[in-house]
């Protein structure tokens, strides 16, 4: 009887992770880092409760860390098997593993440098080194459509509207005399965004849906993103300002980009020197335009219109090196600075907001979801000071929540992708929210449908049968 197992992404947000096993063979579907509290990270260090060397198989949904960025750990504690992803994906991986590592390695050498940590000996979660086996192990599989894994494993994959090459999976486990249809929604984006489409519902009956519920729980705010960010832009100008935008490298900064080149273009707001400050964003943006299979109409129409890039705005400067990023310090008059990590748990984000928070003329804005734990959640709930560098820092600078930039589907976003199932699951299992945010949605999934839903229990297995 063939069996899938949460080992994570269940009563968290992060860490996603689902293994699947029928008919001898082991199937991992991503293999995401726990990020958020002090707990959840600690689960990173762990030994993984399967052993990586009896797993077959694995496959990604998309490329982000909480999908991703434990495949090092997974290759270096045994797992051979090839890791299938599509194109894009692939290569937005290779750049979010090998920032990761480098990221992980220079915070600690920093922490063992100025003695930042309780640990005795602070290291890296996996090294550089670590990364290139599981690059080598990364196989393409189509975009969309079907491919066949194993014989008992079988794929179709559906565009999800995350990030580019986001995907929701459909994953056939044929067994003699049976066959069980399991639904993985990985990442489900919003509707009526730029650059990328709309996410696609399977027109597929499954057995098994496991559904992510991130915003389960909430809608985003209304109103129109453009507007919103020409009043932030226009405000925080005028009293001599700079805006930081903590933002994802892959999705965040490429909205942000396309949305300030459409005001600036439409004379709504001052042209200010822009400076992307990841140089994984700026890679990650040169795949957003390489790779035009996943472009919606009206992006594709901006493309060819004669404008010049629609994710460069006209005062744009790319930040390489960290001597590129110190000199931004520099800057006295209003700018706009956007850099990694989107939820402020690391990266060069952090030296920004210890030299910008203190001063109540500027601004951050906080567009994606803020896991908790997170400084970004923290600065969300009204922090009077954040802890950079092992430091307190002030937090006198003004700080905006847009939502309605957000990368994940809000409450009724999911219930629209839900309702264009062409028939109800048997079962429905909750994961990647919050406990509140996963119960929320599952309460809506049962009145509005009368579905049988379950919120996921964290190393729980189920019978598939």
């Amino acid at each position: 009887m063939p069996k899938l197992t949460f080992l994570g992404a269940a009563g968290s947000v992060t860490g996603s992770k689902y293994l699947a096993e029928a008919a001898g063979k082991r199937l991992l579907v991503d293999c995401g880092l726990f990020q958020g509290s002090d707990e959840l990270q600690q689960r990173n260090w762990k030994p993984f409760s399967v052993d990586p060397a009896s797993i077959n198989y694995a496959i990604l949904t998309h490329a982000h860390l909480d999908h991703t960025g434990w495949l090092p750990c997974l290759v270096r504690d045994g797992y051979r098997g090839p890791i299938f992803a599509n194109p894009s994906t692939i290569e937005l991986t290779t750049i979010l593993l090998k920032d990761s590592a480098h990221l992980q390695e220079e915070d600690a050498q920093r922490a063992q440098r100025k003695n930042w940590t309780k640990h005795p000996d602070p290291r890296a979660l996996y090294t550089s080194e670590q990364v290139e086996p599981v690059l080598k192990a990364l196989k393409p599989m189509p975009r969309s459509g079907g491919f066949d894994i194993s014989p008992e494993f079988h794929i179709d994959s559906y565009d999800a509207g995350h990030i580019l090459g986001s995907s929701s999976l459909v994953l056939t486990i044929t067994e003699p005399a049976k066959k069980t249809v399991i639904l993985f929604s990985g990442d489900i984006g919003r509707y009526s965004q730029p650059i990328l489409k709309d996410p696609a519902t399977p027109p597929v009956a499954v057995d098994v849906l496991i559904c992510e519920s991130t915003y389960g729980d909430r809608e985003h705010a209304p109103g129109d993103p453009a507007e919103l960010l020409a009043q932030v832009v226009n405000r925080v100008a005028k009293r001599g300002g700079s805006i930081i935008i903590p933002a994802f490298a892959i999705g965040r900064t490429q909205t942000f980009m396309y949305y300030l080149r459409q005001l600036e273009d439409q004379q709504r707001i001052p042209r200010l020197p822009v400076y992307v400050d990841s140089p994984m964003a700026l890679s990650a943006t040169d795949l957003y335009v390489k790779h035009k299979e996943d472009h919606d109409l009206d992006f594709v129409r901006e493309e060819s219109s004669g404008k010049g890039d629609p994710l460069s705005v006209h005062q744009f400067h790319l930040t390489r090196t960290a001597d590129e990023s110190k000199a931004i310090n520099n800057v006295t008059t209003p700018c706009i600075i956007v850099s990694a990590s989107g939820m402020v748990s690391g990266g060069r984000v952090l030296h920004h907001l210890a030299l910008r928070l203190p001063d109540a003329r500027n601004a951050v804005i906080l567009a994606g979801f803020q896991a908790e734990g997170t400084r970004g959640r923290a600065l969300l709930e009204g922090a009077k000071t954040l802890s950079l560098y092992g430091q307190p820092v002030a937090v006198n600078a003004e700080i905006i929540e847009l939502g309605q930039f957000s990368a994940h589907a809000g409450k009724s976003e999911l219930l629209r992708w839900l309702s264009a199932l062409p028939s109800p699951p048997k079962q429905t299992y909750l994961t990647h929210g919050e406990p509140s945010a996963a119960q929320a949605l599952q309460s809506a999934i049962q009145e509005k449908f009368r579905w049988k839903a379950a919120v996921a229990r964290y190393l729980d297995t189920i019978d598939l049968g």
